[in-house]
């Protein structure tokens, strides 16, 4: 979510700024009407345009992460809505109580997509990536760099071999959604209340991005426990389980998280005496797995943010599911934040993760399971306003 002072600060950029429609703000009136009748004007003065022909447009977004330089693309494009019983698109994780009201009662009233789905699709030929690569090899007709120093690169696809490469890769792939199931669930949402009659309301707008796009980065994100009250032998029941190391500095601790990423019983727990540094190393794999329900697929009895559920959070802090959605379970995913926070207030406890890798992400969906709700993050965000998809023909 955008805070309020940034939705402020987008409005005054500028008149035409996408935040005026996506955050709309009034005096007075309603604000999704004011929405709408923005979007109306914009077409009127030529702010926004439509293109003649069927076409994708390619994303290019460049973002720095560590030492690192990274580019992912995708193609902006309207998918079609499938129910998640059909198995056709698939969500990977659970969501909390969100917007959905008012992202609702925005699409309702500016029958517009403006905020875009990132989804993932199968490429196994390369035919699709091969198809986006030449697009892109001429220069974009939109190129940006915005506060963060993130570049914004776009082209438009309006080859028909390429939009035939690109469609039928899509067609043949099912469809798991890495980013936006809010949005997702709020189109479903409005195509029930339309009905099938309305053939505008049968899509939505989607990023779509192969599985195997080098791009396609994944950040953890840790756990931060505001009233964690452990128990006097919360220590010795977790050494049980794992071997518990001191750490002096925040940076060896995360560095040897990360070292033992192929070990998903491997994590970082902030705040528990000392130096409120310890490293958690699983001390037996078959011992972990014994601790995972039974009835979840080899997938998910492997997501470490699971391990973490079953065999700490739950177990040992009685910190269940509903303390999810009750608030008793907060989010970063940032180390230093996440270690300054712990320090900042007593009775904290922060765990750090390792990130939930793509592969596991589709996995996952492939068993029809669905992981803890922010279980992934997916970097950087879609930019807003890029590209609309109004659902009126």
């Amino acid at each position: 979510m955008v805070g309020e002072d940034a939705v402020a600060a987008l409005h005054a950029r500028s008149p035409y700024n996408v935040g005026h429609v996506e955050s709309p703000r009034t005096a007075g009136g309603d604000r999704y009407a004011h929405a709408a009748a923005l979007l109306d004007a914009w077409q009127r003065e030529g702010v926004l345009i439509r293109e003649d022909a069927p076409a994708y447009y390619v994303y290019e977004q460049r973002t720095a992460i560590g030492a690192e330089r990274v580019a992912r693309r995708c193609c902006f494009a309207r998918m079609q809505l499938s129910p998640f019983a059909e198995g056709v698109v698939r969500p990977h994780e659970h969501t909390m109580s969100g917007p959905k009201a008012d992202r609702l009662a925005l699409l309702s009233a500016t029958r517009v997509n403006i905020s875009p789905l990132l989804v993932m699709y199968e490429d196994a030929s390369g035919a699709a990536a091969s198809a986006i690569e030449g697009a892109t090899a001429g220069e974009p007709v939109y190129a940006a760099t915005d506060d963060r120093g993130d570049e914004h690169r776009m082209w438009i696809v309006d080859d028909p071999a390429a939009i035939e490469a690109i469609t039928a890769a899509a067609a043949d792939s099912t469809a798991t959604i890495a980013d936006g199931h809010h949005r997702y669930e709020t189109a479903l949402n409005y195509l029930g209340e339309r009905g099938a009659g309305d053939e505008g309301a049968r899509w939505v707008l989607a990023g779509l991005v192969s599985e195997d796009e080098p791009g396609l980065v994944v950040l953890p994100t840790h756990r931060l426990l505001p009233d964690a009250r452990p128990s006097a032998d919360f220590a010795d029941r977790l050494g049980e389980l794992y071997e518990i190391e001191a750490f002096d500095s925040l940076d060896a601790l995360w560095s040897a998280v990360q070292a033992g990423a192929a070990n998903p019983g491997t994590f970082g727990l902030l705040g528990l005496g000392g130096s409120g540094l310890h490293l958690l190393r699983a001390r037996s794999a078959a011992a972990v797995d014994a601790r995972m329900p039974g009835e979840w697929s080899p997938a998910s009895r492997a997501l470490a943010v699971l391990i973490l559920n079953e065999t700490i959070l739950a177990p040992l802090l009685g910190l269940d599911a509903a303390a999810f959605t009750a608030g008793r379970v907060e989010f970063s995913e940032d180390v230093e934040e996440a270690w300054e926070w712990t320090r900042a207030g007593p009775r904290r406890l922060a765990f750090l993760v390792n990130s939930t890798r793509v592969d596991q992400v589709v996995s996952v969906a492939d068993a029809g399971e669905v992981m803890p709700q922010k279980s992934t993050f997916f970097y950087p965000k879609l930019a807003t306003g890029m590209v609309l998809n109004p659902l009126d023909e």
